[in-house]
């Protein structure tokens, strides 16, 4: 079975390192320096890993998207401007292993930025403006696949684009790599297989496997499309709390703990299972395995690295080739 072992890309911050910290440094050698070392760990481990995202999703680029400064028309970002700070870490390394990039997509952006009646004219300009950030995050790395992120998608019923606000938000994604659309719920993945740029779906399906009764295997075959399912749980606070009541203890409070409870509550057996059970259901339609979503809310790296490893554990003990 060949399959890709990828990561979302949100990861814990060292500790004595917080966020605002990371917003003032940005573009300090010191910030260069955390990614690199952040992502080199991450690459001992998943096949695929992504860059490190440290920042929040939508300011990341919406920071520089609504910038006049920066801008060739209302929120259409020029490229020399379009660059995602922390892919340009890694290539300063002169990394030539695979990586993974993600984007906070056009409808997460829109919807934040602008609530949820949509404007056409905006909404292509701030699809054309990530795509722009995806073209140059590219350039002079082996991408093996591009995610673009949607959260709210599915999740929130004030966001209801039609088909055709679909097509205009991911037409600019038309790249030479696997182009994942990571969603939180698959409520829209049916009205997403008539769209030609998309190729993978991902599905967050190890903390509920019942959200795959949604995707009909032969819907997505016919389409010419593949998945991506989450096989490790990523709600961490629900995790540590199961841990704590077995137990009696606070992970919270312990590291140690907390990588113990990773290791118990997402053990290599827990994810084969899933696994096992997703290429039951799937079988060729598996391209892409991972963690459910990002690991920013892991109370350390050590324990998000221990997920990680748990699944790479997992897949290796199934003979999976990764």
């Amino acid at each position: 079975m060949r399959v890709v072992f990828d990561d979302i890309g949100s990861f814990p911050l060292p500790d004595g390192v917080t966020r605002d910290w990371v917003n003032e440094n940005v573009d300090t050698k010191e910030y260069e320096e955390l990614v690199q070392r952040t992502f080199l760990l991450k690459a001992k481990v998943v096949q695929c890993p992504n860059y490190p995202q440290f920042r929040d999703m939508v300011e990341q680029f919406m920071s520089i998207i609504r910038n006049p400064e920066y801008q060739e028309d209302a929120y259409l970002v020029s490229r020399k401007h379009a660059v995602i700070r922390e892919v340009e870490a890694i290539k300063s390394m002169k990394y030539d292993g695979n990586i993974r990039i993600c984007v906070t997509g056009p409808l997460e952006l829109y919807y934040r930025e602008f609530g949820p009646v949509i404007y056409d004219d905006l909404l292509e300009n701030i699809a054309i403006s990530v795509s722009r950030f995806a073209a140059n995050a590219m350039n002079d790395l082996n991408v093996c696949s591009l995610s673009v992120d949607e959260p709210s998608l599915g999740i929130n019923p004030e966001l209801q684009p039609s088909i055709e606000q679909l097509k205009l938000a991911y037409g600019p994604f038309s790249f030479d790599v696997d182009v994942q659309i990571h969603l939180h719920s698959p409520l829209y993945y049916t009205q997403l297989l008539e769209v030609d740029e998309i190729d993978v779906f991902g599905v967050e399906a190890a903390k509920d496997e019942k959200v795959l009764d949604f995707v009909d295997a032969e819907e997505v075959a016919s389409a010419g499309k593949r998945l991506r399912i989450g096989v490790a749980r990523t709600d961490i606070d629900a995790i540590l709390a199961e841990f704590n009541q077995r137990h009696g203890v606070n992970a919270w409070q312990n590291a140690e703990l907390a990588v113990k409870a990773i290791d118990e509550i997402e053990s290599v057996e827990v994810i084969k299972k899933r696994l096992e059970k997703v290429y039951d259901r799937f079988s060729d339609l598996l391209a892409y395995i991972g963690p459910d979503c990002g690991l920013f809310s892991f109370p350390n790296q050590e324990c998000a690295l221990k997920l990680l490893e748990n699944v790479r554990e997992a897949l290796e003990g199934l003979g999976w080739t990764t």
